[in-house]
């Protein structure tokens, strides 16, 4: 009896081992490299596609229809919602990711409008190195997810805007006053440092023209 579940055991083992790689469309065995080999005939042509699971999806952060987020899979979106649209997505295990269906573009948007601080008395000051520190991505997060209802709204249909983590920006300053501003650098987590020059005035020119970029 325990030689023939033995034997029995080995069977199904031998069986697993050479089910491991797959074709799918014919009786030809897959390639060497494939897990899953679609192939029609011996050739290499086919008259059929792959046709992948069609999915609604809500937006890039949430799961749903999905209980979770799972890296790695790849769907077709067919909603129109928030900030997906109608296309191929795959999730990175947080979030769906749209799929490039051509040459990539450069992503590029401006820093949302806010008062540069230049008076002493301001927090952002410091009084130790004269240096002004500003917390650009959080200024835009927060802008952007309207956080300030008293003073920030919407279009009635509009859903949300997105935004993007501190990681899949970088960070310029195309133009600034420098009559005004002095030793003005910007950090890789979007925070902005700058003095002001001695004996300054502040004229229709002094402003800061500041730039996202998507990775």
């Amino acid at each position: 009896m325990n030689q023939k579940i033995i034997c029995l055991l080995f069977i199904l083992i031998l069986c697993l081992g050479v089910n491991a790689q797959v074709t799918i469309g014919s009786d030809i065995a897959p390639n060497t490299n494939a897990l899953l080999d679609l192939k029609e005939n011996n050739i290499g042509n086919s008259s059929r596609g792959l046709l992948m699971p069609r999915v609604k999806l809500s937006e890039t952060k949430s799961a749903l229809p999905m209980s979770t987020h799972v890296a790695g899979m790849t769907i077709y979106n067919t909603a129109t919602n928030a900030d997906v649209t109608p296309g191929y997505y795959y999730n990175d295990g947080t979030k769906w990711l749209r799929l490039s269906t051509g040459k990539a573009k450069t992503e590029v948007f401006h820093m949302p409008s806010f008062l540069l601080p230049t008076g002493t008395t301001d927090p952002a000051y410091d009084s130790t190195t004269e240096t002004f520190t500003v917390k650009l991505y959080d200024i835009y997060a927060k802008q952007y997810n309207l956080s300030e209802t008293a003073s920030s709204t919407k279009s009635p249909s509009a859903s949300t805007l997105p935004v993007e983590t501190k990681d899949k920006l970088e960070y310029f300053i195309t133009y600034y006053d420098n009559a005004v501003f002095d030793v003005v650098m910007v950090s890789d987590d979007g925070v902005l440092t700058y003095k002001l020059v001695k004996d300054y005035t502040i004229t229709s020119k002094t402003f800061m023209n500041i730039v996202f970029k998507i990775k």
